[in-house]
C-alpha cells in the first residue's frame, strides 16, 4: 500500500499546450513575434509615401484646343433621288491656340471643304453610327488636306510640335447632327 501512497504524493507532470505556455522562452518568442508584426504594420500604415502615380512623371501634355464651327445646313440626296436636309455643327480638336488662330484665318475654306465632303455621302450612309463615323473621318481628312495646302508643311509641323502624323485637326466632335 505504500506504493499507492508514493504515486499519489509524487507531483504529476502536466503535458500539453498549457504547460508549453508556462515556459518563459516560449512566451518571449511569442511576444517578440507579436511586437514585430505590430511594428511592421504600424510602419507600413504611418510611413510617408511618395505621391507617384502611373504616368505622372512624364511631362503633362497640354489639353487640346477646341474651335467651334457654327452649325450649317447641307442638302443630302438619298439613293432614290430625294433630298434631305442635314444640319451639322461641330468642334475641331486642335493642338493649341496657335493652331486655332491658323484655322480661324482660313475657316470659311475649311467649312466649304467640309460641306463638299458631306455632299459626297448619301442619306443612307449617314443615318447609322458607322456611317457617321465614316463621315467624321472624311471631314477630318478633308480639313487636314486643305490646311496642308493653305499653310504648308513647315507651318503644320510648327503648329503640331513636329509630331510625325502632322494632323492639325486631331478630331471632330459633333455638337449638332440633325437629319430631316
Amino acid at each position: 500500500m505504500s506504493d499507492a501512497n508514493d504515486t499519489a504524493a509524487a507531483p504529476v507532470q502536466k503535458s500539453g499546450i498549457r504547460s508549453l505556455f508556462r515556459s518563459w522562452k516560449v512566451i518571449a518568442v511569442l511576444l517578440a513575434l507579436v511586437g514585430a508584426i505590430t511594428g511592421g504594420a504600424g510602419y507600413w500604415y504611418l510611413a510617408p509615401r511618395q505621391n507617384v502615380q502611373p504616368g505622372k512623371d512624364r511631362a503633362a501634355a497640354p489639353p487640346p484646343f477646341y474651335l467651334e464651327v457654327k452649325p450649317f445646313v447641307v442638302s443630302v440626296a438619298t439613293g432614290y433621288g430625294a433630298t434631305h436636309f442635314v444640319e451639322l455643327g461641330f468642334n475641331l480638336a486642335l493642338p493649341g491656340s496657335d493652331a486655332g488662330n491658323a484655322v480661324t484665318a482660313v475657316l470659311p475654306e475649311v467649312q466649304d471643304a467640309m460641306r463638299q465632303t458631306v455632299l459626297a455621302f448619301k442619306m443612307e450612309d449617314i443615318t447609322t453610327p458607322a456611317g457617321v463615323e465614316k463621315m467624321r473621318e472624311a471631314m477630318i481628312a478633308s480639313a487636314n488636306h486643305l490646311l496642308l495646302q493653305r499653310l504648308g508643311v513647315d507651318e503644320i509641323k510648327r503648329l503640331t510640335g513636329g509630331k510625325p502624323d502632322s494632323r492639325l485637326v486631331q478630331n471632330l466632335f459633333f455638337s449638332t447632327l440633325i437629319v430631316e
